[in-house]
């Protein structure tokens, strides 16, 4: 932990002692939702969970998650992939195109302390893997992205998946082990139209799996399902594995998409201001709590009329009047979305019972140095 960190000497500390902002980990919420989630992925549907860091991000979390009977992580960044493999874990996926020579090659160098699975959708990229892999003189597993209905990245399902799977299984430097998909879109639509998108998706997914079989490709591997979609999509049959990850903390964002696990992460400010009885300034602005999804949500506080993130302040206007809140008194919340919160801070605070019992760095910006 670096000698700067706020709260690098907070451990046996009561909350309330923190320095603010703080990033906050209620270890023992945390570890209700895993069990959860072990329970109905791995319990109930009888498939592998690797839970995807790209929201998680502190190493200690993977350990965890890996103890608790993940099969390994999934990963947005090399960045990321290198601080897990630095941590012990050995099996990563990698749910991203890698390009760029020199990313590739950091990419091709990590097989030889782990597996690290790499996404792929076009011919180009994986010339790209190749050349890395060749390079390094090393072989890089790869998976092929599928677009199930997300429109972003991914190859098309059926055909154009297996003729590129053909090309990635005879590419010099690559191992091909199956294919993937993200069903995000399906997010948005109601509880039963949610459903019958998973359905469509997800039938895409195993059809093409299907195909791949039929073409003599390999299919070890069948990926899918973030924490707002494994509900309605890991009991698919043909799928090997899902990806859900930050339903380990929960948030606004995933209740509203219908998880109703514990919040586990927040964020914990403190009132430095009372222009009036219905204003309250905390000291947690946009740079501390993202909005992206929606605003975080203040607790204890009543009723909330309008919330306003400045860079550095949480302008809070209560819909009536509280004179209870003083200047220097806690106030805690809810992120809005927990992935584009937790990216915002260096170090991650972890208690059980109101005691900081570690203080863990957040790692995977820039990769080992």
């Amino acid at each position: 932990m670096p000698a700067t960190s706020a709260n690098s000497q907070s451990i046996g500390l009561p909350k309330a002692e923190l320095e603010t902002p703080a990033l906050c980990l209620d270890i023992a919420a945390y570890e209700r939702n895993v069990k959860r989630m072990v329970s109905y992925i791995i319990g109930e549907c009888g498939i592998h969970w690797r839970p995807h860091m790209k929201g998680q991000k502190a190493t200690e979390l993977a350990v965890r998650a890996v103890q608790a009977g993940a099969i390994g992580v999934t990963c947005a960044t090399v960045y990321e992939a290198e601080a897990m493999v630095d941590a012990g874990v050995k099996d990563i996926l990698l749910a991203n195109q890698v390009a760029g020579d020199r990313k590739a090659r950091r990419l091709a160098r990590l097989q030889r302390e782990a597996t690290v699975i790499s996404a792929s959708d076009s011919a180009a990229h994986l010339e790209i893997l190749s050349r890395a892999a060749i390079a390094e003189n090393v072989t890089i597993p790869v998976i092929l992205e599928l677009d199930v209905g997300m429109g972003r990245c991914g190859v098309a399902a059926g055909s154009p998946a297996v003729e590129l799977g053909q090309i990635a299984s005879r590419t010099p430097g690559l191992e091909l082990l199956g294919l993937m998909g993200w069903e995000g879109h399906i997010l948005k639509y109601d509880p039963e139209e949610k459903q019958r998108q998973a359905q469509a998706a997800m039938q895409a997914l195993v059809e093409t799996a299907a195909q791949f079989r039929k073409a003599g490709l390999r299919t070890d591997v069948v990926s899918a399902a973030g924490s707002g979609t494994f509900l309605v999509s890991a009991s698919t049959p043909g799928l090997t594995e899902v990806q859900a990850g930050g339903g380990v903390f929960s948030d606004l964002s995933y209740q509203k998409w219908g998880l109703d696990h514990d919040f586990a992460l927040t964020i914990l400010t403190r009132v430095v201001s009372r222009p009036s009885s219905t204003r309250v300034l905390v000291d947690g602005g946009f740079k501390t709590m993202s909005y992206c999804h929606g605003n975080p949500q203040p607790l204890g506080v009543g009723e909330v009329k309008s919330l306003v993130l400045s860079a550095e302040h949480g302008n809070i206007e209560l819909a009536e009047p509280n004179d209870t809140l003083r200047v220097g008194d806690l106030v805690e919340f809810v992120p809005g979305y927990t992935d584009s919160t937790l990216c915002l801070h260096d170090e991650m605070c972890v208690l059980r019972d109101g005691i900081v019992e570690a203080v863990w760095s957040i790692p995977g910006r820039s990769g080992r140095r």
